[in-house]
């Protein structure tokens, strides 16, 4: 079986400015490059002639994951390594992230994938809930023997993943920034470790932010990162501000327990009087980073205190920000093409290629959605040209493509 996957680095202008930016150690040179084409490997089980063994790594119940893994999936089936037809999930069920990475591994558990790839029964981790020494435990024991790849979605599992060793190759997804969080080395000079692979996707944060300031200049930007600065981009936030000119008022919440409804409640009233302390800040924008509020619904009453004094919300991470409350996002929306990098990746590992080896940059095109009703109650400017580069306008009572 002969596939190709086309990698294309996009770059988009709108009005005069242009999207650019990366991650530490990637530039313009390595990241727009001309349209390449790449060689699938024709599937086939292993050499004792049978089938490859997937684990999956996550930290919590983070919809958008089920939507990446989804398309992974399709990928996967689109080169031949599962059978077509064959998925336990509809289209319709992934684009609009109904069911978890949990949901979606447990279904393929008891689905009949084909030949050559199946999942591993008690292989699927959340490392936010469940306890990390028994999952090292289990993935050292399993690794080699009944598993032969690890799949991860973001920076802490990567991190986690990537801390254990393990004799077999693991595929991480959607981590913020691969390298500063060090799960690998590089983005263009090899990851470090033949065992060790990453997607990387161009500093989302830098591009984001330098495109939200060139629509509305902003002079303090406020932002409330929970846990880890580096899955919330932080860093690139700290670059924007000392490339762009503007400075950061950063508030730091505590990880917590947020299992129970009462320790649920407890945490998000600690939020809300968080973003109340930061609407007095004399703030012209706010940052909403990753992890902060995974409950959309609690949205709208997070960020009524900020549009009661006309201060923009602009999201880093996941559509549905947009469609609860967030004035805009600007994001990295092809999961179509990136479910088939990655699912590339996948499958010349299991080829027998170093994972050091294989190219990790993937950089999206851009995708606008705008809350119409937000722009409208914070008075926010809307141009012609703006409007017209929008991919989503969202309103109360529609959405327009």
């Amino acid at each position: 079986m002969k596939s190709f996957l086309k990698i294309i680095c996009v770059a988009m202008t709108v009005g005069m400015f242009i999207l650019g930016g990366c991650t530490q150690d990637v530039n313009d040179e390595d990241v727009f490059t001309e349209e390449t084409e790449s060689t699938v490997p024709a599937p086939h089980k292993k050499a004792d002639g049978s089938k490859y063994r997937l684990a999956y790594v996550d930290y919590d119940e983070y919809l958008p994951a089920s939507k990446q893994l989804g398309y992974i999936l399709e990928g996967l089936e689109e080169y031949g390594w599962i059978k077509e037809g064959s998925l336990p999930f509809t289209a319709e069920e992934i684009d609009k992230k109904e069911l978890s990475t949990k949901q979606i591994y447990e279904r393929c558990l008891s689905a009949d994938l084909g030949e050559y790839i199946e999942f591993v029964d008690g292989g699927f981790f959340y490392i936010g809930y469940d306890d990390e020494n028994e999952i090292a435990e289990s993935l050292k024991e399993r690794a080699g023997k009944d598993i032969d790849l690890v799949i991860t979605f973001g920076t802490s599992p990567g991190v986690f993943v990537k801390s254990l060793d393990l004799p077999v190759p693991m595929i991480d997804f959607s981590a913020t920034d691969p390298v500063a969080s060090g799960i690998i080395d590089s983005a263009t000079e090899g990851t470090g470790n033949p065992n060790v692979w990453a997607q990387v996707e161009a500093s989302v944060p830098l591009r984001q932010l330098k495109y939200y300031h060139s629509l509305k200049p902003f002079n303090r930007l406020g932002m409330i990162v929970y846990g880890d600065e580096i899955v919330s981009g932080v860093p690139d936030v700290m670059k924007a501000a000392e490339e762009i000119g503007f400075s950061v008022v950063k508030y730091n919440v505590d990880i917590r327990s947020r299992e129970t409804q009462e320790e649920l409640d407890e945490y998000y009233a600690m939020v809300k009087s968080e973003f109340e302390r930061m609407a007095d800040e004399d703030i012209d924008a706010f940052f909403f980073t990753a992890d902060l509020v995974n409950d959309p619904e609690y949205l709208a009453e997070m960020f009524e205190p900020l549009y009661e004094k006309n201060i923009p919300v602009y999201a880093l991470d996941d559509v549905n920000t947009v469609y609860k409350g967030a004035l805009m996002i600007i994001s990295a929306y092809d999961f179509e093409n990136v479910g088939r990098f990655v699912a590339d990746a996948i499958t010349r590992i299991l080829d027998g290629e170093n994972a050091d080896s294989l190219p990790c940059v993937y950089t999206s095109a851009p995708y606008i959605c705008l809350n119409l009703d937000v722009a409208r109650r914070i008075d926010y400017p809307l141009s012609f040209d703006f409007l017209a580069a929008c991919d989503e306008i969202y309103t109360e009572d529609k959405t327009n493509e």
